[in-house]
């Protein structure tokens, strides 16, 4: 019996978003077995996606794509309506997430909300239920697409515990795909490696790594400026390079990991069990997968959750702060020194 086709844009959105929907649609592939799953995906994450997943997902490229049933998109209604007009469809996983989480919500969000109930029931744009709200944000990510409604949160949680140990040692074998210029410190194995950044308030500020963990070493992407400010404070920074793998390289070589809820985190929680993982903007119940088998320090701020905003274009953050709180927390300080194994 020839199987059902489902051809998905998972190239929008942030790196952690895109690798935790790939992480879940792995598992529905395990489930739903009758359904072939094909996603284009940002081009540096494609050797470790087909590393990791393409035994159950076609992970493709634009030339090989084909015809697109569904992009996701975070886009307002309003910036959407020209696509729907051409014939495109969707998914927004983000929208009622985001008001969710919003301290101060305002009419403009009552209005958004019922256009993308509406446009849910056109099947234009998919949205995933409220109840899934602060559910791993993997499940949320694409349970809105009406192809997958039937697979519960349970059924799906069991999956994730089902797969963990296929894709740990995947993720750990020695054919995983690094950059050739990848380089590792002759002490990385007895020291703490760090991926400190974040392009919203996620990042560790130079001061406090300076404080608390002056002996660790800080990794950055080579072309990240920020790697400049922590070399100039005399702190140990490495680089890593094009192939997500790096990241996993790295850690794999440390002696601990400590990650901020950024895109390494993503791809720690499935790669190492020597992982400290930092919560700063987002809920605890979203962004940390419910098989991750390392530690988590959670916000101890009161105005956690909070909106993310890039810094770039937003110096700073909703409650008005260009560093997030929780790094002058004693007691979230506290928790992240004690999670290191020594």
């Amino acid at each position: 019996m020839a199987k059902r086709k489902l051809t998905i844009d998972s190239s929008k959105g942030g790196n952690g978003d895109i690798w935790m929907r790939l992480v879940s649609f792995y598992a529905i592939a395990g489930i739903l077995t009758d359904l072939e799953i094909h996603l284009l995906i940002p081009k540096f994450l494609r050797n470790l996606a087909q590393y990791a997943f393409g035994d159950r997902i076609v992970i493709a490229d634009e030339a090989t794509i084909g015809h697109i049933e569904l992009s996701y998109s975070n886009l307002g209604m309003k910036d959407l309506i020209r696509g729907i007009s051409k014939g495109n469809k969707y998914i927004s996983p983000y929208q009622r997430s985001v008001i969710n989480d919003k301290k101060k919500k305002q009419l403009k969000d009552s209005v958004n909300l019922l256009l993308f109930t509406i446009a849910d029931v056109l099947g234009v744009v998919q949205v995933p239920q409220w109840r899934w709200i602060k559910t791993y944000q993997g499940y949320l990510d694409i349970i809105g697409i009406k192809k997958l409604r039937s697979v519960d949160y349970d059924q799906y949680i069991n999956k994730m515990q089902a797969d963990y140990e296929l894709l740990y040692n995947k993720l750990n074998g020695p054919d995983l795909p690094i950059s050739p210029e990848l380089e590792f410190p002759a002490d990385l194995h007895e020291s703490t490696v760090i991926f400190p950044t974040g392009t919203s308030r996620q990042f560790i500020p130079v001061w406090w790594a300076k404080q608390n963990l002056p002996d660790a070493y800080y990794a950055f992407f080579h072309k990240d400026a920020e790697g400049e400010k922590f070399k100039e404070a005399g702190l140990k920074v490495v680089p890593f390079y094009k192939e997500a793998g790096d990241i996993i390289a790295l850690s794999k070589a440390a002696k601990w990991t400590v990650s901020t809820d950024s895109f390494p985190s993503h791809l720690l929680q499935y790669a190492s069990e020597t992982c400290s993982i930092t919560i700063t903007e987002v809920l605890r119940s979203r962004i940390i997968s419910p098989v991750f088998k390392g530690k988590v320090i959670d916000a101890q701020v009161k105005c956690h959750p909070c909106l993310h905003l890039d810094r770039k274009n937003h110096p700073l953050c909703a409650a008005g702060f260009s560093e997030c709180q929780n790094w002058v927390s004693s007691i979230y300080t506290n928790d992240l020194i004690q999670s290191i194994a020594v």
